[in-house]
């Protein structure tokens, strides 16, 4: 047993009625051995390695300070399980004055729940912290931001494993708006810091720019609803002229939208290549061809030409302004030709009844000219037998003058 040394320099000892009245000792208390404190301490006690033990059914230590204002006088204590039956076996730092418990561990808690290495680094789980802080768990180590009622609830998970790291929104049935995958590449998403976004550039050069050298770069916007409906997948608004520009490997072409047209300008040239109006005139400065290869087409048969000069001939013809040009003021921009309507009514042609086809009127005109060229030619073999009838003739009215006295 150890033996317990006191060396008390006792100015004042007062002992009354009992041997256990308080014993005053004014003065310092060295003691050369180990001490127990509290009810169940008994003679002969083993301590072990301890040399503080704290023995009995309520266990606390606490920290009474009685320090005047303005001086620091908050009151702790350190505490040992709770005091009530069916309470939990817990070790505590209450903060008495404010009546709260700032700090607590549970017992059973798992080796190294909370450990801070000699750099300051915490770790929870983590027996060796690598960084600031190392969370270390056999499955998805995670950490919750929890709002509570006193506003208004909502719960966060930030968490990773092997499939993924991920934000989960638990309020909102545990959705995870935000997946990074095992693998992804180098600088997958950056945000710089003048709020410019790089994907896959650590240098953004746009307010979004998305960058690729593997020869898979492509940008995809996909609805994927099992409801059937008209929707705007893309929609880029400007105050003034919007302008895009698509660069090729040896010139580039720029989209422009201003508030009356659309048109196709390439690097080369300031010429509009195409531009369409908003009343839906389109105008180009080359030619204009339609596919019509044998290889595009299919059931090609001959076509009777016979009678096809007269249809045209009585096709109805009409000098006419589009309603949209007029609207917009611009009446000066008139039109001849036929309509839609008459023109299939004779032919058959088109898409439907209200459209013409560049490519079907112009057919519609050589049908015309080699059905006419048919009956010039007609008219020719006619002309030929009447001149060699004539002529005949002609010889035939000489030799009977010739004969005549």
């Amino acid at each position: 047993m150890k033996r317990l040394f006191c060396i008390p320099l006792v100015l004042g000892l007062s002992l009354v009625n009992s041997a256990r009245a308080d014993q005053v000792i004014l003065d310092d208390l060295i003691v050369q051995g180990s001490t127990c404190t509290g009810f169940d301490c008994v003679n002969n006690e083993i301590f072990g390695l301890d040399s503080l033990r704290l023995k009995e059914n309520n266990l606390r230590i606490k920290f009474e300070d009685i320090s005047p204002a303005p001086l620091p006088g908050n009151d702790w204590q350190i505490t040992a399980n709770d005091s009530a039956s069916g309470g939990a076996n817990q070790f505590s730092i209450e903060d008495i004055s404010a009546a709260q418990v700032p700090f607590k561990l549970i017992a059973g808690a798992r080796s190294n729940s909370l450990l801070i290495s000699p750099t300051g680094a915490i770790g929870l789980g983590s027996a060796a912290p690598v960084l600031n802080l190392h969370i270390l768990k056999s499955d998805t180590p995670a950490m919750r931001l929890e709002q509570d009622a006193s506003a208004t609830p909502q719960t966060w998970d930030v968490a990773g494993n092997e499939a993924n790291f991920f934000v989960r929104d638990v309020t909102s049935g545990s959705r995870l708006p935000l997946r990074i995958r095992p693998g992804a590449r180098h600088n997958s998403l950056v945000l710089a810091g003048n709020g410019a976004i790089g994907v896959g550039t650590p240098l953004p050069q746009a307010q979004m720019h998305l960058f690729g050298s593997a020869g898979d770069t492509q940008l995809k916007v996909e609805e994927t609803s099992g409801t059937t409906a008209a929707r705007t997948l893309l929609e880029i608004a400007n105050l003034g002229e919007i302008v895009s520009r698509f660069d090729a490997a040896n010139s580039h072409w720029l989209q422009q939208i201003a508030a009356s047209n659309y048109r196709l300008t390439t690097g080369s040239s300031s010429l509009p290549r195409l531009t369409l109006s908003d009343s839906g005139n389109l105008a180009i400065p080359g030619s204009l061809s339609q596919g019509s290869s044998r290889s595009l087409k299919q059931d090609i048969v001959p076509l009777d030409i016979g009678g096809s000069s007269a249809k045209v001939l009585n096709l109805p013809l009409f000098d006419w302004r589009y309603i949209e040009d007029v609207a917009a003021g611009r009446a000066k921009d008139s039109h001849i030709g036929p309509m839609a309507e008459d023109f299939h009514a004779r032919f058959a042609t088109g898409a439907d009844p209200q459209r013409l086809a560049p490519g079907d009127v112009a057919a519609v005109a050589l049908v015309a000219v080699k059905d006419l060229d048919r009956q010039l030619a007609e008219k020719d073999a006619q002309l030929v037998a009447l001149l060699d009838r004539l002529d005949r003739l002609e010889r035939h009215l000489e030799s009977v003058e010739r004969t005549q006295p």
